[in-house]
């Protein structure tokens, strides 16, 4: 027996924003990269860290990792800017954070300026900071703030005006990095298990994007010996139009000698924490570096 029942509604303000903003991006050849890499002994150490109390996630490590790849491979940090291009220094990722909203779970930008300069522990920070300030004032940052009042501002707006005054923007270079980072890391690992590869369909101006899939155990090859290790899944998106294979190539060999050697958890050193603003944010360190809660159940 079938059934012609169903809900006809509008897309929310979020979803249509989402909707005009993937309409609005330039056309690009994509250039996708499947990567697999052993994170087996960057757990051991965040694992490490985390028995000193110290807060810290894989996701905030791989973060630094990426931008400190694209630091050293600034070809994979180029914007396009109308006709020309500008290689940025600074690594200015964009990290959507997944957040509550009365119109359901959207992910809401957070932008994490030179990133390449930043600790793991200062982006674990960022990122836990960022979900307090959404339950604290409903934005994840002074970014999502603007971009969400502007998209509301331009919403009365029939919705060719609307994709129209997106790409205007998206044709500066300066503004694509004040607005939106230098380039792209989301997560999709954290929502399923299930071993495989996610990826976008385009980097907009930018010159790379990354995906973040599930981790899981399998046999691998370990200094000549087969072993269970940690597995994790990385999709590499690269702008071709503005990044050649060689120059992609030579850039995920790094990033991956950067996470498979677990570089810069040795000794996790903590500096001065920011907030997403750029300012010094004293109470961000004890935040950081306090224990987990159920930790903190134990010693009460």
């Amino acid at each position: 027996m079938t059934s012609d029942r169903y809900t006809l509604f509008r897309p929310s303000f979020e979803r249509q924003a989402t909707i005009d903003a993937f309409a609005a991006l330039p056309e690009s050849h994509l250039m996708v990269a499947l990567l697999e890499l052993d994170v087996t002994d960057a757990l051991a150490a965040i694992a490490a860290l985390q028995q000193k109390g110290i807060r810290l996630s894989l996701f905030a490590f791989l973060v630094r990792s990426i931008a400190m790849a694209i630091a050293e491979h600034p070809d994979l940090n180029l914007v396009r800017h109308g006709k020309r291009l500008v290689r940025f220094e600074d690594v200015d990722v964009n990290v959507p954070v997944e957040v509550t909203t009365p119109e359901g779970v959207f992910p809401h930008m957070l932008i994490l300026r030179g990133a390449q300069r930043l600790s793991p522990l200062e982006i674990y920070a960022r990122i836990e900071g960022a979900r307090e300030s959404d339950r604290r004032s409903g934005d994840t940052s002074a970014d999502d703030r603007w971009s969400r009042r502007m998209m509301r501002l331009f919403g009365w707006l029939p919705r060719f005006l609307r994709i129209a005054i997106l790409r205007f923007f998206m044709r500066s270079a300066f503004v694509v990095k004040r607005r939106g980072g230098t380039t792209l890391v989301t997560s999709v690992g954290k929502f399923a298990s299930i071993p495989g590869f996610a990826f976008t369909f385009s980097t907009g101006p930018r010159a790379a994007a990354f995906a973040v899939g599930s981790t899981v155990d399998r046999p691998w090859v370990h200094q000549g010996i087969v072993a269970v290790r940690t597995i994790l899944g990385i999709s590499l998106m690269v702008n071709h139009d503005l990044v050649d294979g060689g120059p992609a190539a030579r850039f995920a060999r790094r990033l991956q000698e950067i996470i498979e050697s677990a570089e810069g958890l040795e000794q996790a050193p903590v500096s001065t924490m920011k907030s997403s603003s750029g300012h010094a944010d004293p109470g961000a360190p004890p935040a950081a570096l306090r224990p987990p809660f159920d930790e903190r159940a134990k010693q009460a």
